[in-house]
């Protein structure tokens, strides 16, 4: 049986399409890292401020090129993909690439579709899984044997929400022993699942028994923890990991020097003119260059806000534009628990400087900036992240980029160029600013009930049960409604009413009427009566016609 040659050397190694959305040509952090000399602060609009930057990677699987070579024929079409690449997924296509070499490989009972979501998923495009390619992966990843791919489905199923049964079908059809141990740990004996579907009878004996044990008060089994990712994979040379990859410090590691040349531009520069019985040295340290490895290496490190310094330093040196997509990802994601500054420090040190912008709009308070300006740190930024923080000062302070409000100091509405606050319980919009422990002001009066009516009350209140309103019951809040312009409101949700308008509404459905215009009538014409009395002069009947009459 042939091998895979350590020493094939192919004619040329290119880079691959890495296209950053900000640019149409092939962006690197070295590339995209302009000296502070050469950088003029370009004169901002706010209203022009700049979002929504990120790393597009795309990879062309139906053309071949320097490094993708060995086409897959599925259903007729042809997908081109590295041989090199795929062995380290895939002992099954390992072995196929071996004993046929310099011929397509025929991929039968599979869809072409599904074959490119895998690649997609495996590259360094880093597509993400989702509930839908889930489904697609599983079954391709269980026959391939690739277990790097589903560490990477389980963890998907653990952290996303499926339907219970359906999670059991997939841990038992496709060996996911960890994420059965946890279902089983979460199954209590109370516990009412469908045993009716397809998913139950497509379990196997093992999996029934399981669930009715558990069902039945056994205890639950104990729960599995994630495998481990170490480095001893890459302390021997083997016909797959055969070049030496050195740090500026620390010992030599054995890599498949064409699958790294796939997630690092400096390592094809560096492959171009090598020779594999020589030691490649990286420009990083040898922390980054093992959280570089562990990460691009099946099954791929999951990156997160403990691991993700080192793994974008090393994404940085190396110009691996696939793992400076997934971490950018992560740092620009509002669920990361990583403070705003940490992930502007993490930016600025990789001269990620085009997703500045984008980091600090999650910064929606002015004065929050000037706590990001007073941390030990700040002066380890560069120029480029200060302007940038300067900038969003600007823009909040300019345009807060709220919902039009009535201005609690000018009494106007959307013309405040103060900060502005909303609670977020009754929406209510307000330039006071009182801290935790302080008590609020009784801003609202009771109006006279003889004379001109109602006394006139403070704008932007809330009382008792109303939000907003505007006039004798104004801007926040009155007895009667949620929002009232007049005596008792324009639009109220009370005693009197949903929606009114004059002394006691247009429209109210409540205590007394479903459909009302003056004192307690629908028509101004009488005194209508509820149910199909009769008033004083005219009838109202709730199951036919009005008739008024005297």
């Amino acid at each position: 049986m042939q091998q895979l040659s350590p020493y094939h050397r192919r004619p040329q190694l290119q880079h691959q399409h890495a296209i950053v959305s900000t640019s149409s040509q092939p962006v690197s952090p070295r590339r995209m890292a302009t000296s502070l000399d050469e950088y003029t602060t370009p004169r901002r609009i706010v209203e022009e401020y700049r979002t929504n930057l990120s790393i597009d990677i795309t990879i062309d699987f139906t053309r071949p090129d320097a490094q993708r070579t060995r086409p897959l024929l599925i259903d007729g079409k042809r997908l081109y993909v590295d041989e090199h690449y795929i062995s380290v997924w895939s002992p099954i296509l390992r072995s196929w690439c071996i004993e046929c070499p310099d011929r397509e490989l025929i991929l039968a009972n599979v869809q072409y579709d599904h074959v490119l979501e895998l690649l997609l998923a495996i590259h360094p495009t880093y597509k993400d899984i989702d509930d839908q390619t889930v489904h697609i992966l599983l079954p391709l990843a269980f026959d391939y044997q690739m277990e790097g791919l589903l560490h990477r489905c389980e963890c998907f199923l653990i952290s996303h929400k499926l339907p219970f049964l359906e999670k059991i079908w997939l841990a038992d059809r496709y060996q996911l022993n960890r994420l059965m141990a946890l279902l089983l740990r979460e199954l209590k004996p109370t516990h009412k699942l469908d045993l009716t579907g397809s998913r139950y009878y497509g379990l196997s004996d093992r999996a029934k028994v399981l669930l009715l044990e558990r069902m039945h008060g056994s205890p639950p089994p104990d729960e599995l923890p994630e495998p481990p990712v170490d480095m001893e994979y890459f302390l021997n040379s083997s016909d797959l990991n055969f070049a030496i990859v050195r740090a500026k410090t620390g010992r030599a590691y054995y890599v498949n020097p064409y699958y790294v040349a796939a997630w690092s531009t400096i390592f094809q520069e560096r492959m171009i003119n090598m020779n594999f019985t020589e030691e490649i040295y990286c420009p990083c340290s040898h922390d980054e260059l093992k959280a570089f490895l562990m990460a691009i290496y099946p099954p791929q490190l999951r990156i997160s806000e403990t691991n993700i310094a080192p793994i974008l330093m090393a994404a940085c040196r190396m110009e691996s534009q696939g793992l400076l997509k997934k971490c950018s990802q992560i740092l620009l994601s509002p669920q990361t628990q990583l403070s705003v500054f940490v992930r502007l420090s993490l930016l600025d040190r990789c001269k990620l400087y085009d997703m500045l912008d984008q980091c600090l709009t999650m910064v929606h308070r002015p004065e929050h900036l000037i706590e990001m300006a007073q941390q030990q740190t700040y002066d380890c930024l560069s120029v480029r992240a200060k302007s940038a923080m300067m900038d969003r000062f600007t823009a909040l302070v300019v345009r807060p980029g709220m919902q039009p409000h009535v201005c609690f100091r000018c009494k106007h509405t959307s013309k405040c160029t103060e900060v502005t606050w909303m609670c977020p319980q009754c929406k209510t919009y307000s330039s006071d600013y009182k801290p935790t422990g302080t008590q609020p002001t009784q801003q609202t009066q009771v109006g006279t009930a003889s004379g001109a009516g109602p006394g006139s009350l403070t704008s932007s209140t809330t009382s008792q049960y109303g939000q907003t309103t505007t006039g004798q019951y104004p801007a926040a809040g009155s007895q009667y409604g949620q929002t009232a312009t007049g005596q008792y409101g324009q639009t109220t949700t009370g005693q009197y009413g949903q929606t009114t308008t004059g002394q006691y509404g247009q429209t109210a459905s409540g205590q007394y009427g479903q459909s009302t215009t003056g004192p307690y009538g629908q028509t101004t014409g009488g005194t209508a009566t509820i149910g199909g009395t009769t008033g004083t002069y005219g009838t109202t009947s709730t199951r036919g016609s009005i008739s008024m009459h005297r």
